[in-house]
């Protein structure tokens, strides 16, 4: 049907990105979106950082910052207060069409409601793909290069052969609230067992008086439902200072991201993987959005100069799975070693980690959300508080040492 140098499967941030840094850099790149419009359904909350984003150029008419943030365990709370907001939350539906916009400007193809079925695979090589269009006639796309940004399933990269997939998720269940009581310069993180086993439940304000209210459980860590605790999350929101008086649900979300940490390998010959499908979220609190569109443009980058080259072998495109290690894999692979550690507290433990938080600074705290634990983030935290190495942080030391290597 068509022949084209790069084909990306998904329409995220992770494949628009790629879209446009491939299509940007002179590669006649496709991307192909199962869902009828980009950025539906919503499956994300949008939290992330304000710095990245206006590095990353998206608009401020696109995300709410938030000035506040507590931390609530069972019997404890730590509350942080940024004079200069250091989070915001994204309007998720609108940021994604923005990044189908740049990739349009950019010269992508962008295709909605066409469901790729399978890569094209010839002795070992990704060539392309097969799926159905919107009227559900069959289609074959030929091209130089495929890029998996399908998400948690990386279905391009298992049925490719590349990476078998992930055995942990988070999973998540949130209600789009319209709260025009609640405090929607703060956003409030809760553990505790009673709340979200082997998780934590969140309420994130986005503007125009809606916020988004979600339960995240770890699977398999915890055979809990999250859809089994948002509501009583919602009736009781008050104990935990949420005013969400006269607000209803909008808009219900369900979604998945891995929390395994990356793949070992999101590189093949033919393919590529990015964003949540090569296992790049931060899973530290499952944020994605921002590392997939760092990857996407990464990925892209590395698509066109493996066209320009006429090589699209497993030698050649392992040098974007070696850039990104470098520049991101040891952060990450803390943030992974940190999600399998502390899905496994108990109330008592959380309890005592919240009281230890209170001694750090709010920026401290940011940068550990950030998963920025080696920008001197580690040592700075040791040297003013000894008393988090004695108590909190001396396993997470130890492991440090393998989360680097």
């Amino acid at each position: 049907m068509h022949d084209f140098d790069v084909v990306v499967v998904g329409g995220g941030p992770g494949g628009l990105s790629a879209a446009e840094y491939a299509a940007r850099n002179g590669a006649r790149t496709v991307v192909f979106e199962q869902s009828g419009e980009i950025g539906t359904p919503t499956r994300t909350t949008g939290a992330t950082f304000l710095a990245d984003m206006i590095a990353l150029g998206i608009p401020s008419r696109l995300y709410h910052t938030i000035s506040r943030c507590r931390f609530i365990s069972p019997n404890h709370s730590v509350t942080f207060d940024y004079p200069e907001p250091m989070a915001c939350a994204l309007d998720v539906h609108g940021t994604f069409q923005f990044l189908a916009e740049r990739a349009i400007v950019a010269g992508a193809q962008v295709r909605v409601a066409t469901n790729v079925v399978e890569p094209i695979v010839e002795d070992g090589i990704v060539r392309g793909v097969r799926g159905k269009d919107q009227r559900g006639v069959e289609f074959t796309a030929t091209s130089k290069l495929v890029i998996d940004a399908t998400g948690y399933r990386c279905a391009m990269l298992r049925k490719a052969g590349i990476d078998p997939g992930f055995k942990r998720f988070g999973v998540g269940a949130e209600y789009d609230l319209y709260a025009p009581n609640y405090n929607h310069d703060e956003v409030v993180l809760i553990v505790g067992s009673q709340i979200a086993p082997s998780g934590y439940a969140w309420a994130c304000p986005w503007g125009h008086n809606r916020v988004r209210l979600g339960v995240g459980i770890i699977h398999a860590d915890s055979t809990a439902k999250p859809e089994d605790y948002l509501n009583p999350l919602l009736q009781n929101a008050a104990e935990f200072g949420m005013n969400f008086t006269g607000a209803q649900p909008v808009e219900y979300h369900f979604g998945l991201i891995p929390s395994d940490g990356m793949a070992e390998r999101f590189a093949g010959d033919g393919i590529l993987g990015v964003g949540d499908a090569a296992g790049q979220p931060s899973a530290l609190v499952g944020e994605g959005i921002r590392w997939a569109i760092k990857a996407g443009r990464m990925a892209g980058k590395f698509a066109a100069e493996s066209i320009q080259a006429g090589d699209q072998s497993r030698a050649y495109l392992s040098r974007y799975e070696k850039q990104w290690r470098k520049e991101y894999g040891a952060n990450l692979r803390i943030a992974a070693e940190i999600n399998r550690k502390i899905a496994k507290w108990s109330d008592e433990k959380w309890d005592r980690r919240t009281e230890l938080l209170s001694l750090l600074t709010p920026d401290q705290f940011a940068q550990g959300l950030q998963t920025e634990f080696l920008n001197g983030w580690v040592f700075q935290v040791l040297r003013q508080h000894p008393k988090l190495l004695k108590e909190g942080l001396k396993e997470f030391i130890r492991r440090l040492a393998p989360a680097l290597t």
